[in-house]
């Protein structure tokens, strides 16, 4: 499975909840699968029929979402073809007959309408599932919508044996019931992920009609087009719809519209138009809704309110199924509310003025899932109390809780220092990640994730690229790759086809197919922006430590559990381990606590000694390559999990988020490399740094230093490295082995994890280093193995 992921779809690994349902799918159970829109549920059956070598079978509603997916598939060298009235080559049917195609996607009308001899020949050639795609229209429309979802339940007696798999992002459990029983499947595994996207920000705006408010929305939506981003913008009717056009039109906006009232040929044009790029806006009806599967939409604009939740989720929904931040706005006006209470809930509490107390809204920097861990830590603490009263739940001060109230002094207030929990670090992390709908701008979120100006620059050439080459072979941009695998080609610009097949989403058919191409205008590119290939970490680090006197207003940014950390560790020279064990404390804190607050307080301004807190926590130069190079494999540094992931274990989430705050914290990170030289004996500051700790010659280092003895940190958490790759296991022989292509596979089958360079090198005494290096790149250039996190595998 994971050879077909990589060959075709060009990932190193499955999504979550992916891999189980491929599993059962080969395991011919039938399987109901419930996840989010841009989650991955169609790689559930596009992968089977890659491993099992037989035909899948797909149900969709719409030709034109249906003519989308074959398009994307064989950018990626897979046979796919549809069957439905858009279909105009007669020689379809017989080569779907006889099983010619990997794919096989069909409306529900002719799914029904095909003879028995054809599913017939086609199970004797062998047919791996059949899928029912948006099956919940099968309960929620199977009568007003499609009625033929509802006969889809006869083929079972004409598949006895296939799976049958249900797709969907919107099932409640009466839903997945309906579509369980419709289909009459047989204990089947049902797979519900979850439908928090946490890459879409939503926003909503009051608007009244008019001039003002129109200059407004085009204004909104000239942010993202002049990014070459895509935006659709939903109306709730026909006039609304032509109005918003016409205005798009006038300000210079390239920009299509889509309604019910247009004719098959006109909507089928501007659909078109829309997926290949050549439209920046799409203003549309919902008839514009499920067929749209374009993975590259930034933004989404509701011009009026939905008619229910389940609506706005479907068409907000089509927005950044890439993975990359996007923002959906619902613009709306009173009268949209008309036949419902839609803000008794919210009117109810204003009614009781909480909002004129003078601590209204200073919490909401912090989740409701936050405070409540929060109220728990309290209450396991002794300063809150519960109590139960019949069946509901009361919550009060405690005695220990009166005590700390009563000593606090109208100009001082003791810090209340407690354990932060795994769920508020968690949501800490993602607070701190994510932005507002208000500033949200593409280019900034690009810059964020640790991209320089100029790669920025050559990530936006890159994008028009794409556009050109998808012109020419009559294709959209999204189908050749996704604006995720771009953003990973710009950050590593690869010079070989192996190291560009080695990036995360590229697929051997678009190395084999267009790899000469990409490869060019990357050397291009780099030459005219001044880059160099194989963007690595480059040859020193300019660092500038900022010093700022703390003031009463730095003050308050800060905490005060966060600002006195930072004075016991920066001007008392207290070690980390030490200030999160103070004997003072009712309860230590994790020294991981300790190292957030003191990030917290470097890029607030205070003043700091990196050198001394790298040493501390154990962050070498080694690891802070590692680190470089995970972000640029997932190609974001938004989320620290998917980065940890790519890590080998030893690294931390203290050294990604120290890395990250370098970043951020006047560095100007043009590149590092790990310390190879061993500390001066006559430098007291180098002395203080263990050997392959982050060299930074550049460093300016605080005045009037401290002379300083950190304790050694023991919390798990931030061990320090010992071994950081798994080494091979020798069979103890004297005998050197030389390298050859069949025996470096042989070595690579017993190790499913990987093996580094230097081990191999080792194993194959009897070769030189450069000859095993030329070996390697070959069978990478041949697809038999590719790299992963500094190991080699097995493709």
């Amino acid at each position: 499975m994971e050879s077909a992921l990589k060959k075709y779809f060009g990932f190193s690994g499955f999504r979550p909840y992916q891999k189980e349902v491929i599993e059962k799918i080969l395991e011919r159970k039938d399987c109901l699968v419930v996840m989010a829109t841009g989650s991955g549920k169609s790689l559930c059956y596009q992968v089977p029929p890659l491993v099992a070598g037989k035909t899948a079978v797909v149900i969709s509603p719409l030709i034109s979402l249906m003519q989308d997916q074959v398009m994307a598939l064989k950018q990626r060298g897979i046979r796919a073809e549809y069957l439905g009235t858009g279909q105009t080559d007669h020689s379809v049917h017989n080569s779907a007959q006889n099983g010619h195609f990997n794919l096989l996607f069909v409306t529900p009308e002719k799914a029904c309408s095909l003879p028995v001899s054809f599913w017939s020949s086609l199970l004797k050639v062998g047919v791996c599932l059949l899928a029912v795609d948006e099956a919940h229209c099968i309960s929620e429309w199977g009568h007003d919508f499609r009625v033929e979802y509802k006969q889809l339940y006869k083929l079972r007696n004409i598949l006895l044996d296939v799976p049958f798999v249900g797709l969907t992002a919107t099932a409640t459990a009466k839903v997945r019931f309906d579509i369980i029983n419709s289909l009459k499947m047989n204990d089947p595994y049902i797979s519900v992920g979850s439908f928090d996207r946490k890459n879409l920000f939503y926003g909503v705006k009051h608007f009244n009609r008019g001039s003002q408010f129109m200059d407004e929305l085009v204004q909104e939506i000239s942010k993202f087009v002049g990014n070459g981003d895509s935006t659709i913008i939903y109306c709730t009717t026909v006039k609304d719809v032509e109005q918003v056009f016409q205005l798009l039109q006038q300000a210079g906006i390239r920009a299509g519209i889509y309604h019910g009232q247009m004719g098959n040929k006109a909507r089928e044009e501007s659909h078109k138009s829309f997926i290949r790029d050549e439209l920046h806006v799409m203003v549309a009806t919902i008839a514009f809704g499920m067929g749209i599967d374009k993975p590259n939409i930034r933004q989404v604009i509701h011009y009026g309110c939905p008619k229910s939740l389940e609506s706005y989720y479907q068409e907000s929904g089509r927005c950044g199924r890439d993975g990359i931040p996007s923002v959906c706005w619902l613009y709306y006006t009173g009268s949209d509310f008309a036949k419902g209470d839609f803000y008794c809930g919210a009117k109810r509490i204003l009614d009781m003025h909480f909002d004129k107390l003078p601590l209204h809204g200073l919490g909401k920097g912090y989740s409701s899932n936050w405070w409540k861990a929060l109220a728990n830590q309290l209450i396991c603490h002794g300063y809150l109390m519960e109590t139960i009263k019949d069946v509901y739940k009361f919550v009060s001060v405690h005695t220990k809780g009166e005590k700390y109230l009563s000593s606090a002094r109208p100009d001082y207030q003791p810090p209340l220092v407690l354990p932060l929990t795994d769920q508020m670090v968690d949501d800490e992390e993602y607070q701190c990640t994510t932005g507002g709908v208000e500033n949200f701008n593409s280019l900034a979120t690009l810059q964020s994730e640790s991209f320089l100006e100029v790669e920025v620059q050559l990530y936006q050439k890159l994008l028009e690229e794409r556009i050109k080459l998808a012109r020419s072979i009559g294709t959209a941009p999204y189908a050749i790759c996704g604006d995720q695998t771009i953003k990973r080609i710009a950050l590593t610009r690869p010079s070989t086809k192996a190291r560009l097949a080695n990036i995360e989403g590229v697929n051997q058919h678009l190395v084999a197919k267009h790899g000469d191409r990409i490869l060019q205008s990357i050397r291009h590119l780099t030459q005219e922006l001044n880059l160099s290939l194989d963007g690595e970490a480059s040859l020193q680090i300019t660092v500038n430590t900022r010093k700022v006197c703390p003031t009463p207003n730095l003050q308050k940014t800060l905490s005060p559990a966060k600002f006195e950390a930072w004075k016991m560790w920066h001007e008392d020279g207290l070690s980390i381990h030490k200030i999160a064990n103070l004997p003072s404390r009712q309860a230590p804190i994790k020294v991981e606590t300790v190292c957030e607050y003191l990030l917290d307080a470097a890029q607030e301004g205070l003043e700091f000694d990196w050198i001394r807190f790298c040493s501390e926590i154990g962050l070498t130069g080694e690891i802070f390559s590692d680190i470089q190079g995970a972000i640029i494999k997932v190609g974001s540094r938004e989320k620290l999990k998917p980065i940890k992931n790519e890590l080998p274990e030893d690294v931390s989430y203290a050294h990604i988020k120290t890395f990250l705050a370098m970043q951020t914290s006047g560095m100007s990170l043009e590149g590092m490399q790990p310390s190879h030289l061993s500390p001066s004996k006559d430098d007291p500051v180098q002395n203080k740094v263990p050997a392959n700790s982050v060299e930074i010659a550049s460093l300016t280092t605080v005045t009037e230093r401290k002379e300083l003895k950190p304790d050694p940190i023991h919390d798990e958490d931030l061990c320090s490295p010992e071994k950081r790759q798994k080494t091979i296991i020798t069979d103890g022989s004297s005998t050197a082995l030389e390298a050859t292509e069949t025996s470096i596979l042989d070595l690579l089958k017993n190790y499913d994890e990987g093996v580094s360079l230097s081990d191999i090198l080792k194993h194959f005494k009897g070769s030189r280093e450069d000859s095993v290096i030329d070996l390697l790149s070959s069978l990478e250039a041949d697809f038999m193995i590719f790299k992963k996190n500094n190991l080699y595998r097995l493709l």
